[in-house]
């Protein structure tokens, strides 16, 4: 059996991780969550190569999604990343595009968009 689609979701807001983990679900994929990008950070220094996919929020204490993106590509960590953020004024979506980013949706969310992109970065 081909292994699952690791993914980490990145949100200060447990219900947006809850859902997403509901959402992605085994044996196709396995999901972990973070509820900071400290927490995420940690979990990606522990082991970079565990995650295929990180899905980050903008807006959390701490560190912005920008800034745990920006220590992600610092530390050359392959995983793709998606963007799911309410908070993305035009400057901000920039800069995520500048960070190679593969995709970035706006809160609310089309819930068939946000699959159909996590399903062809799986493929």
């Amino acid at each position: 059996m081909e292994s699952p689609f690791r993914i980490l979701t990145v949100d200060n807001e447990p219900s947006v991780t809850l859902s997403l983990q509901y959402v992605f679900t085994a044996p196709r994929y396995e999901v972990l969550r973070a509820d900071s990008g400290d927490a995420a950070l940690a979990l990606l220094d522990a082991c970079s190569d565990l995650f295929d996919l990180i899905i980050v929020d903008q807006k959390m204490p701490n560190l912005t999604g920008v800034e745990l993106v920006d220590a992600i590509r610092k530390r050359s960590i392959p995983s793709k990343i998606i963007i799911l953020s309410a908070h993305l004024l035009p400057e901000v979506r920039e800069t995520f595009e500048g960070l190679d980013v593969h995709a970035i949706f706006s809160k609310p969310f089309d819930l068939e968009e946000l699959r159909t992109a996590v399903s062809q970065l799986a493929a």
